[in-house]
């Protein structure tokens, strides 16, 4: 996962390396601001950022804390659901749905589930036939009309059809674009009615897919579909193709809708879950050292510990102690809570030589003494 995401910002590592061509332990907020704006975050965003960093250079960990606060929304939970599992699939056309529909397909098809095809973007017969090519290379089955017939009856027949045969996964591609907006706003407002009475409580997931090469002109897109039917995820396409990826952190902080996956490449497997952490990571890790003047070093009870760069065993024994109380490690600096799914930061504590958890307010919330770690 992490090499995905590293060969989907590689466009965007290089546009921040003209800016930042060697890493270092701080960078200048000044200097910041133009490796965000090369990244393509957009700058409304990039001042809120550098509002909330109070010192003068930052670290790698506090500009980590405040790119994964711009994607507080960012997790998802599937709904209850009697199968099959419908999904809407959304974009203007040239964003990659038919494409990101074919990689869904395989993915669910690859973990033994059925998967049902819905051809419902009669708008165009490119697209009806360009979808029946992925369903049979990806040998699913698929329900298509021809150009110009109702969405709405193909859509109702691919969930009637899935349903009678007991499928797991219905896929349903839409239309990009009609004569007017109000037209589309319509059609996709009608199709998610007959979903319903198709099969109760469907589409469990409507999905907009946006072309990460578009950066931050893809929020007025994302803004505008959601306002006609409520979208439930995104997926962004084409990642590897820009130096844009910056613009992910802006349509998370603006849409607060969870993205889902992440599409690099054409092949069917060129998509993967979206991982906030190890995105952020990969984004970060070009720019940043370790801040060598920032590590605790501290000894008690036992040889020294340096708490900000554990072993591999002091960190399975931390991960251990984490879990019996209650929590998941997410990522270095992050922990989740097993219960609420509440997110906490994990920070070494120099005064008091222990490793915290603490929430938004810097309230510890748990402490590990480093003599546990030993």
């Amino acid at each position: 996962m992490f090499s995905f995401f590293k060969k989907g910002l590689n466009k965007t590592t290089e546009a921040m390396k003209t800016v930042a061509p060697k890493k270092r332990a701080r960078i200048p907020k000044a200097d910041l601001e133009n490796i965000l704006l090369e990244a393509d975050v957009e700058y409304d965003l990039i001042e809120i950022i550098l509002r909330e960093l109070y010192e003068d250079t930052v670290t790698k960990e506090q500009l980590e804390s405040k790119l994964l606060a711009t994607m507080a929304w960012a997790n998802y939970e599937e709904p209850e659901f009697e199968k099959p599992f419908v999904e809407l699939i959304i974009g203007v056309n040239g964003a990659g749905k038919t494409t990101t529909i074919a990689k869904l397909a395989k993915k669910y098809k690859d973990n033994g589930e059925r998967v049902m095809l819905g051809a419902a973007d009669t708008f165009r017969a490119a697209a009806i036939e360009q979808l029946t090519r992925w369903a049979e290379k990806l040998d699913v089955p698929i329900v298509s009309s021809r150009q110009g017939h109702d969405p709405s009856a193909v859509c109702y027949d691919t969930i009637e059809s899935a349903k009678a045969r007991g499928f797991e996964r219905v896929i349903i591609d839409t239309a990009g674009r009609l004569h007017t907006q109000t037209n589309l706003a319509n059609e996709l407002k009608k199709i998610v009615r007959i979903s319903d009475k198709a099969h109760s409580g469907a589409p469990h997931r409507k999905i907009l897919v946006l072309d990460g090469t578009q950066g931050n002109s893809a929020i007025a897109q994302a803004k505008a579909f959601n306002e006609m039917i409520d979208i439930d995820g995104i997926i962004i396409t084409k990642l590897d193709g820009t130096a844009k990826g910056g613009s992910i952190f802006s349509i998370a902080h603006a849409m607060r809708i969870p993205i889902l996956y992440i599409g690099v490449g054409e092949q069917p497997d060129d998509l993967v879950k979206f991982d906030k952490y190890a995105f952020i990571d990969n984004f970060l890790d070009p720019l940043f050292t370790v801040d060598d003047e920032a590590e605790i070093k501290v000894k008690s009870g036992g040889p020294l510990i340096e708490l900000s760069r554990l072993t591999n065993e002091q960190r399975q024994k931390l991960t251990t102690l984490l879990n019996a109380d209650g929590y998941d490690m997410l990522s270095k600096h992050f922990v989740r809570e097993q219960n609420s799914w509440n997110e906490y930061k994990l920070v070494a504590n120099e005064t008091s030589y222990a490793m915290e958890i603490v929430d938004r307010n810097d309230k510890v919330i748990k402490t590990y003494k480093a003599d546990q770690l030993l």
